[in-house]
């Protein structure tokens, strides 16, 4: 059999027919075994067409009797003069893919049925389809048409149509037309689809993308054919929020959306509403996902006309759809946890735009994704004037909505980051200071070198903005960054309603025993890591403990003073801060561990960058020393500055220089243990770990201390044994680790694996040092070597091959020494599915990374377990 009806009650699940009726005619097939009122028709297969080709009028009795069924559903004649069936062709071929001529509406139309059709649709509406299906006509004969001469005959009239605005003109024009066909085919609805049929099998024969096309048949029906008629389209559920309502538009009496205006699909009459939503329920139960469907009603009677995927639908509202489809056992756990990609997590946890509100703003696309979400603010170009903005809002109750523009971002503008909404850097790249701030912190962020700095503004394409401007900043995870310039509205999130939870109860079901622990450095972040079942924090930067507005003063004074004793006296109120500081984190983590890395950033890092942090400053410090002069003191920063500050005086390197600033830190740490035991009962697990390592006997002296002549370095172990008897308590557990973050320190992984407990591969750095990159500059030839196919991926956010080989290496040799060393991974690479894959394939305990990549690296270690449970 080569031709195959269809209707909501006749259809075929024959697998092998169903291979040769085109991806079109299956979703038809499959939409009538649900049921579902689909408009009837039949399917010639690309066998029938061609034979039909071979042999005129093979194909006629099938087609009649087929149209006959069609008849009997509908309840209308082709080639009626009254009410006559109009139909439509729509080729399907075996791929879902873009053809040249795709379908070809209201066959049947011509003088002897246009009168009828007119009664009901008014005569300029049916004039308007008539020329509308002979022009199509035109065209489809002009694809296949050779001869020269013919072909300008056939383009002249395709214009003639074209230029046709009422039914006078299309009249007119009919009589010029009828000259190239044979008469029949505007008379008889029958030799019209003969004839078209013929053209259609022509076109399938001659086009090399097509040729192995079936050709589909289907009734038409009309939204606007009387009171009783509407024309509508609408999802399943609302595709923002994912709530389980219909959401769309329907229009009385209308063709389609454009001849009416639209009223909300809840105002529809309650017998097609409820119908509306049996068919939502049967199509996502179908297709386990939120689907579009276009209907009509005519003369009271409801056809869905097509469905698809809804495009544009929220993350949240696919999950939402999922977990009811989970709870109504219409999908398994495992199902939920492969059909979401990790990354599209994100958006679920940040504002995003929305679309409508932004059609009408101009705009520009590009640059780099460095935290994911979307901001609308006024812009600032520095730290001192967005926060001079943000007293002046906050005190007098005003909109405190900003977004800080800046060339780069050092220490003292992380106070401005923490209270914009987002931050955009000309300089650096997903690995720089401002994403990593921004990402920690829960702000939005984007790199964009084409930014051009001017005396008092900025151009951002061809765009000029202006400090007090508003901008709205839309970065996410699957495209380029765009700037709309103005206000667009926003869709804030909420993680308690927004399924992300109850999702991750069902990912977390599938971890296994790899864990993801957080970057946390604030009590918010670790609350935030806790509601996502973070196993710990795997790296708390203390530096941006000292960032805070009120400390950064006092950590400066630190650096430049250079009296012991006025040193101490700052270390005394700088470690009172950090016993609360850690008190808070190892309270709010209730005995999962947590890695503190000891002051990572270079000196040269906390002082100031800006003549206005600058006066800032000296005004501060010349308080406690009145007789330090200005010129003293810029002398004595100019002396902390760094030719290389990132190689330079940072890190355990900061522990041998200046060992009494590690002290503070440790004696923090423990001060902050032992008082949690005794005031709250909370066995705590902290993870002292010493970056920027090169060698064990770094660890080695840090970790047990050394005496020379004249100086000593406390070791961590002496430090301990002191506050634990000033509590008079027993001993409680605690690891050193190293972050193994220099070629070097991977290479001699074995001898530093003999004093350090645990290994935290800092992939940022690790990425610098081995490949010779800044990943502060690395944008401004990245675009170059991605040009000239040198460097294919962002080497900051995907591992390349030779770190991943020194991340190997360092496991294999210090695991040589300690068998079950626990090692992970905490650079900003952390919640990159593919760095996931690598991290659990090479045997690392866990990955960390920011609060708001939990959920997108849990996700990642759920697949990849049920990936190789398979």
């Amino acid at each position: 059999m080569d031709i195959y009806s269809f209707s909501s009650e006749v259809f075929t699940q024959d697998k092998d027919v169903l291979d040769a009726l085109g991806y079109r005619g299956r979703r038809l097939m499959h939409l009538a075994s649900l049921g579902i009122p689909i408009l009837p028709g039949f399917i010639l297969t690309n066998d029938s067409l061609l034979a039909e080709l071979d042999t005129p009028g093979t194909n006629n009795q099938k087609v009649q009797k087929s149209i006959s069924n069609m008849e009997s559903v509908i309840g209308k004649k082709f080639g009626d003069s009254e009410n006559p069936l109009l139909i439509k062709y729509v080729l399907s071929p075996q791929l879902n893919m873009i053809d040249t001529f795709a379908s070809l509406h209201n066959v049947g139309l011509c003088s002897s049925t246009i009168d009828g059709f007119a009664s009901f649709v008014g005569e300029e509406f049916a004039y308007h389809e008539y020329r509308n299906m002979l022009r199509r006509v035109v065209t489809l004969d002009l694809e296949i048409e050779s001869d020269a001469n013919r072909r300008k005959l056939l383009e002249k009239m395709i214009n003639s149509l074209k230029s046709c605005t009422d039914a006078a003109q299309t009249k007119s024009t009919l009589v010029e037309l009828e000259g190239l066909y044979p008469q029949e085919i505007f008379s008889d609805s029958w030799a019209q689809l003969e004839f078209i049929q013929i053209l259609y099998t022509k076109y399938l024969k001659f086009s090399e993308s097509v040729n192995d096309s079936s050709l589909l048949v289907q009734a038409m029906t009309f939204g606007n054919y009387g009171k009783k008629s509407y024309f509508g389209s609408y999802f399943t559920r609302d595709i923002v929020d994912g709530s389980n309502k219909l959401y769309g538009q329907f229009f009385v009496n209308s063709f389609d959306a454009t001849s009416s205006d639209g009223q909300g699909i809840e105002k529809i009459t309650k017998e097609i509403y409820k119908d509306l939503d049996s068919i939502a329920r049967q199509l996502e139960n179908y297709y386990k996902e939120i689907r579009q469907v276009k209907f009509t009603v005519e003369d009271g009677r409801l056809w869905v006309i097509d469905q698809q995927e809804a495009d544009g639908k929220s993350t949240q509202a696919h999950i939402r759809t999922l977990l009811d489809l989970n709870k109504e056992g219409v999908v398994r756990d495992e199902y939920l946890i492969t059909d979401i990609q990790p990354n599209r997590l994100a958006e679920i946890l940040h504002p995003v735009i929305d679309r409508k509100s932004a059609k009408e703003l101009s705009s520009f696309k590009g640059g780099i994704s460095g935290s994911v979400g979307a901001a609308v603010g006024r812009v600032f170009f520095s730290t001192d004037e967005l926060m001079k903005e943000y007293r002046i809002a906050t005190q007098r109750g005003l909109e405190a909505n900003f977004i800080l523009i800046m060339k780069s971002t050092y220490a003292e503008d992380v106070k401005a980051i923490e209270v914009c909404k987002g931050v955009i850097t000309i300089e650096g790249g997903y690995a720089s200071h401002a994403p990593v701030v921004a990402r920690s912190l829960g702000k939005v962020a984007m790199v964009h070198p084409d930014i051009k700095i001017l005396k008092s503004s900025v151009k951002i394409g061809d765009e000029t903005i202006k400090e007090g401007d508003y901008i709205t900043m839309d970065v996410t995870s699957y495209d380029k960054p765009t700037v709309y310039f103005g206000k667009v509205g926003l869709i804030k999130p909420s993680i308690e309603e927004s399924g992300i939870l109850e999702y991750l109860e069902i990912v977390q079901r599938f971890i296994g025993d790899f864990d993801v622990h957080a970057n946390a450095d604030q009590p918010k972040d670790a609350q935030l890591a806790k509601l996502f079942h973070a196993d710990g924090i795997g790296l708390c930067r203390t530096e941006h403990m000292f960032f805070d507005e009120e400390r950064i003063p006092l950590f400066r004074s630190l650096i430049i003073t250079d009296v012991m004793k006025d040193r101490f006296k700052i270390l005394d109120k700088l470690g009172k801060m950090q016993t609360s500081d850690f008190y808070n984190l190892f309270k709010i983590m209730e005995g999962h561990p947590v890695t503190i890395r000891l002051l990572d950033a270079p000196l040269h890092e906390f002082l100031p960058h800006t003549r206005e942090s600058m006066l800032e400053f000296i005004s501060y410090y010349k308080k406690d020393y009145p007789k330090v002069t200005e010129s003293e003191i810029r002398l004595r920063c100019d002396m902390m500055g760094e030719v290389n500050p990132m190689l330079g005086h940072r890190g355990i390197r900061v522990a041998i220089s200046k060992p009494e600033v590690y002290a503070m830190q440790i004696r923090a740490i423990f001060e902050a243990i032992y008082k949690l035991k005794v005031e709250d009962g909370i066995d705590c697990k902290p993870e002292i770990m010493l970056p920027v390592v090169m060698s064990h006997r770094e660890v080695k002296t840090v970790r047990f201390g050394k005496r020379i002549e004249g100086a000593e370095i406390l070791g961590i172990r002496d430090i301990e044994e002191a506050v634990r008897q000033k509590y008079d308590i027993d001993p409680l557990p605690y690891q050193v680790g190293t972050m193994i973050e220099l070629p070097g320190a991977a290479l001699n992984a074995d001898k530093i694996a003999r004093y350090a407990d645990f290994f935290s591969f800092g992939t940022n750095d690790l990425t610098q040092t081995t490949n010779g990159i800044s990943r502060d500059d690395f944008n401004s030839f990245f675009t170059d070597y991605n040009e000239y196919d040198l460097l294919e991926r962002n080497p900051f956010k995907y591992l390349n091959g030779p770190v991943k080989e020194l991340v190997q290496i360092a496991t294999e040799r210090g695991r040589m020494v300690r068998p079950d060393m626990k090692m992970g991974l905490c650079g900003e690479h952390g919640a990159e599915p593919e760095n996931v894959d690598f991290c659990m394939d090479t045997g690392l305990n866990y990955v960390s990374c920011s609060p708001y990549g939990i959920p997108i690296a849990k996700l990642s270690v759920a697949q990849h377990n049920l990936r190789n449970k398979k």
